[in-house]
């Protein structure tokens, strides 16, 4: 009725409701618009057995329509633009449709009360997501053979078991990263649906220079025992190895998790977070480039070379990236081969892939993920 309101630019009230019958009326004084509706028996349905159609009431008193336009109403008018793994409209867009297409203003925070009901009907509810889980990945890996899944609870409140940690590797990228070169980039993202958390993923590149996604884990945040769990699942897909290299940013829990899981493999920092490290710290424009002269060197020399004349700009800088390690950001330091990967900028770009799903509830954003990632392998 609030939806037939809308569209015929009329307001009504409730004169009476109990729980087998209704009665609605205009809210115009002298308008004899009336609906009466009962309960049809064994269905949640309800029947109009008298309506009296023509309104009479006044141009003034039909503009209340627009109260009828309540966050619940519109969420529900758009559930089918949620429905799936496709966007729908943000909340500029989704006030913008309202006044448009149905002459109702709302306001930003009826419309982001809108937006939260539309994509849980749309997408289902995201504490309820967490109950069909595990079905989901059983599932999953029944229709990808090989597929890797590990699902880890708690103890809640009653003995309940809680969401804890989730590991997810496809087994079209086992198979894919044995033709790899052995440098995967990690990192970590933040979640954005009700429950938040991070996501973590690892990644390699292919011989186009494309993103090669390896591995999925979504945990409460990134610590040191986050990032372990999921380093120990990773284990299973990316072997230890001294020729292995692993390239993030310099995220303390990242460097404890790769010590104690990949005691062979080498580790490198991400250029980029380090050029704005030095830039937030020391100010001096011309800081980053020089850096990133010295760190893309082959040559011992030529690192000196580029090295040395940063130390004249600034010496505490110089002191402060000798402390972090050359071989953790030099390529003629490093003991190993990280190959043209300087940056977590792969990462960065799966990242981005997948923002609009990260604030999915959490089978919903699985079901993203896979889709985007068959689709990128066909």
């Amino acid at each position: 009725m609030s939806l037939h309101a809308l569209a015929n630019k009329y307001r009504y009230f409730v004169r009476n409701a109990e729980p087998d019958k209704v009665v609605l009326e205009c809210s115009g004084v002298n308008c004899q618009w009336r609906v009466y509706a009962t309960k049809i028996k064994g269905c949640p349905r309800f029947e109009i057995k008298t309506l009296d159609s023509n309104h009479c009431c006044t141009v003034s008193e039909r503009g209340e329509f627009r109260r009828h336009a309540t966050s619940s109403i519109v969420g529900g008018m758009m559930r089918s633009k949620y429905v799936g793994t496709g966007s729908g409209p943000r909340l500029g867009a989704l006030r913008e449709m309202m006044r448009t297409d149905h002459s109702v203003p709302i306001s930003y925070w009826t419309a982001w009360k809108s937006w939260e009901i539309a994509i849980e009907n749309g997408r289902g509810n995201a504490e309820a997501a967490y109950s069909t889980l595990p079905s989901y990945l059983q599932q999953l890996a029944v229709a990808n053979p090989g597929t890797l899944v590990a699902l880890e609870t708690s103890k809640g409140p009653g003995s309940v078991q809680c969401f804890k940690y989730l590991f997810l590797s496809f087994g079209a990228s086992q198979k894919g990263f044995d033709f790899m070169r052995k440098v995967v980039i990690i990192d970590g993202t933040h979640l954005k649906g009700k429950f938040a958390g991070c996501l973590l993923t690892a990644s390699a590149q292919d011989g186009n220079y494309q993103i090669f996604p390896i591995a999925f884990g979504i945990v409460d945040s990134e610590n040191d025992q986050s990032w372990t769990w999921f380093f120990n699942k990773l284990l299973v897909v990316v072997p230890d190895s001294a020729k292995l290299v692993f390239v993030s940013d310099r995220h303390t829990a990242i460097y404890s998790g790769i010590r104690r899981v990949y005691p062979m493999a080498k580790h490198c920092a991400c250029l980029l977070h380090l050029q704005r490290n030095v830039q937030t710290i020391f100010k001096e424009k011309h800081l980053g480039y020089l850096l990133g002269r010295a760190a893309r060197a082959y040559k011992v020399e030529d690192f000196y070379l580029h090295f040395n004349e940063l130390k004249v700009v600034d010496g505490a800088c110089a002191d402060y990236l000798i402390r972090v390690g050359l071989e953790h950001w030099a390529r003629s330091d490093f003991d190993g081969a990280r190959y043209n990967i300087m940056t977590s900028n792969l990462a960065e770009s799966l990242n981005a892939a997948l923002s609009e799903a990260r604030e999915y509830p959490i089978v919903p954003f699985l079901e993203y993920i896979r889709s985007m990632t068959m689709g990128w392998f066909s």
